[in-house]
């Protein structure tokens, strides 16, 4: 075998070497697998959240028969879950890079008073300002600074009436009379529609798209309901199972359909194209 045989050999004996070198990292620790911010034992069992604000008034959440409620003054009122997952999401959250709290100035990064944060039954998330390179918010939990994507501006610039169940009506209930400004629809004790005024041209399919309609309608937002409103009409909803009736006060029809929950001090905001479909009886027979 030739001395230059020889020599590739050995060079390609030390690549090899090398690679497995590379390869394996002999004397180093593996890198440990992202983890979030914090791990719930079980998310099912969290029933309290509380959302706290630099600059406005806190909101709580608690939970009752598996659905979250906005509780206000003497109220419980049906939350948004979709928002109260994104709460919960926040200790999902896997950090982009993390520090410990007390080698930076928790004042400068707007932990120290915090911009909002966040408790999830007994632990507390604070959240910060954000970082100018790429727009990452400051978190604070225990004596660990963390950098987030910025998910959460509407936790902190939301008002209360932002986190409300935006669906008119209560998804377990069934209607049993449905008072509109210009005619009543009445369940009979055999399970029959009553119209009043009568209309002979009216079919009880009829009546069930319009009363369908009243099951699925949902809000493009809620607000607080303004008290200078004027309300020239009224609907209310009775159920079968003798619940409470909702009232709701009718502000706009057009460009927006504005129903109001006065006793909820809440507005829904609507479509204007829904108010054909809610309160006539000839959007569905067109339909």
């Amino acid at each position: 075998m030739s001395s230059r045989t020889q020599l590739n050999l050995a060079l390609a004996a030390v690549t090899l070497v090398l690679g497995l070198l590379v390869y394996f990292k002999p004397g180093l620790e593996p890198e440990l697998a992202p983890r979030p911010l914090m791990t719930l034992a079980d998310e099912e069992a969290v029933s309290h959240i509380r959302v706290q604000r630099l600059t406005r008034e806190p909101v709580t959440f608690s939970k009752r028969d598996n659905r979250w409620y906005l509780l206000r003054d003497d109220h419980a009122l049906p939350a948004s879950q979709f928002q109260v997952q994104s709460l919960l999401r926040l200790p999902e959250e896997i950090p982009a890079a993390s520090y410990p709290a007390d080698t930076l100035q928790l004042e400068t990064l707007g932990l120290q008073p915090a911009q909002a944060s966040i408790t999830i039954d007994a632990a507390t998330i604070l959240l910060g300002m954000t970082e100018p390179l790429k727009n990452r918010r400051y978190a604070l939990l225990d004596d660990t600074v963390h950098l987030l994507e910025d998910r959460y501006q509407h936790l902190i610039n939301a008002d209360w009436s932002n986190f409300i169940e935006r669906k008119l009506l209560p998804a377990d209930k069934t209607i049993s009379k449905l008072q509109l400004p210009d005619m009543t629809l009445t369940l009979s004790d055999k399970d029959n529609w009553q119209l009043t005024p009568a209309r002979s041209d009216i079919s009880a399919a009829t009546i069930q798209k319009l009363l369908g309609h009243w099951n699925t309608a949902t809000a493009l937002y809620a607000r607080r309901y303004d008290n200078g409103s004027t309300a020239t009409e009224a609907v209310l909803v009775e159920f079968v199972d003798g619940s409470h009736p909702l009232t709701f006060r009718v502000l706009s029809h057009t460009p927006e359909l504005v129903l109001a929950r006065p006793d909820w001090g809440i507005q829904y905001h609507l479509r204007g194209d829904m108010s054909a479909e809610l309160f006539s009886l000839e959007q569905a027979v067109t339909e």
